[in-house]
């Protein structure tokens, strides 16, 4: 199967993005260590400004500027397009976390956090968009629906 992303002509900085991941990762760990949500229902709103906006208002963003600032990074611009897709699979990832939560099933919580966790180190450590292979998978079989 080729890889195969959302394009569009908006760009984004790459560190700021790989630094946001990171940040994401932590909070995720810090929620299953101490078994606090908390951290969760924040990421859905910050992923939802990161989604479906853009972006102004997320408190991630501004951090993750500032520390790609504050290390004097020089910007490396990527499509914006897979980035909002990420952004949006964290959305959701966030929302099924939080009603796993909510509804007691902890493990399933648990799962689902180190899931999410684990795309986030993936893309903050070794720039792999996991987002781009669901995509991908996506549009497989959005063709083979259509067949």
């Amino acid at each position: 199967m080729e890889l195969s992303c959302p394009v569009s002509a908006e760009r984004v900085n790459e560190n700021v993005v790989r630094i946001i991941a990171f940040i994401v990762a932590l909070m995720a760990i810090a929620s299953m260590v101490f078994s606090n949500y908390w951290a969760i229902v924040f990421l859905i709103f910050d992923f939802a400004l990161r989604a479906f906006t853009t972006g102004k208002w997320s408190l991630l963003k501004f951090i993750a500027v500032k520390i790609s600032d504050g290390l004097a990074l020089s910007p490396k611009m990527k499509d914006l397009a897979p980035k909002k897709f990420a952004a949006t699979l964290g959305f959701v990832f966030c929302l099924l976390i939080t009603a796993t939560f909510l509804f007691d099933f902890y493990t399933l919580a648990l799962i689902l956090t180190s899931i999410m966790t684990v795309f986030a180190l993936l893309e903050s450590l070794f720039a792999i968009c996991v987002g781009c292979h669901i995509y991908s998978f996506l549009q497989v079989f959005a063709k083979k629906s259509q067949a």
